[in-house]
């Protein structure tokens, strides 16, 4: 198994852990009515939890986000092409695919639309963490697949 595959698996697990901890049984809430008032003062009632503040999608923090994603994936676009230039293969594309520089571009920034469409349904449904850990996971994957490809040595031929 190579290297990126292992990442892929290994970030893979982590959303799904992350997810998995989020996961919360709901109960069935009873509504008693309110005790008639007769001089006593009332029992203590335990106070409430007040859900997390609601953010807006495009608040300063997802822009950051989302614009780390795409210096991110402009990353692994420079490294991917020199490393093509060096004479080395890519393993999740074609080297065609590569080769071709205004399809490989726009291979990039749909995985950065990608990104931010995932991020959005998580919003949508109310999965805030989810919703930063997209791009956090994003972020971590593509750097570090193009700091892979800057460490590996150049393929020299054979004589």
């Amino acid at each position: 198994m190579n290297l990126r595959k292992a990442m892929l698996l290994s970030a893979l697990l982590l959303a799904t852990l992350l997810a998995a901890s989020e996961v919360r049984a709901q109960q069935e809430t009873k509504q008693e009515p309110a005790p008639v008032s007769n001089g006593a003062p009332p029992p203590h009632e335990p106070k409430k939890e007040t859900p997390p503040k609601e953010h807006r999608f495009w608040d300063s923090e997802n822009r950051w986000l989302f614009a780390a994603v795409g210096g991110a994936r402009g990353l692994d676009y420079s490294s991917t092409l020199n490393m093509r230039r060096r004479g080395r293969q890519e393993i999740f594309l074609s080297n065609d695919a590569v080769d071709n520089h205004p399809a490989f571009a726009a291979i990039e920034a749909a995985a950065v639309g990608t990104s931010v469409g995932a991020s959005f349904l998580f919003h949508r449904y109310g999965h805030h963490k989810l919703e930063r850990w997209t791009s956090f996971v994003h972020i971590g994957l593509a750097t570090t697949g193009a700091v892979r490809n800057y460490c590996l040595k150049t393929a020299h031929p054979r004589p």
